[in-house]
């Protein structure tokens, strides 16, 4: 599914005011977090619990 224009720049305002940026900041930091979960599983052979 495309977004129209307008989608597109509401969902660019909404992503530039504190609340969207708080999101994208939550959002990076479970990335980074799962990626440093997934690299020590890998480097010690076991999986978390």
């Amino acid at each position: 599914m495309a977004l129209s224009q307008s989608d597109l720049i509401r969902l660019l305002e909404s992503l530039r005011s504190t609340d969207g940026i708080e999101l994208i900041r939550a959002i990076a930091e479970r990335m980074v977090q799962e990626l440093i979960e997934v690299e020590a599983s890998a480097h010690i052979g076991a999986e978390w619990n």
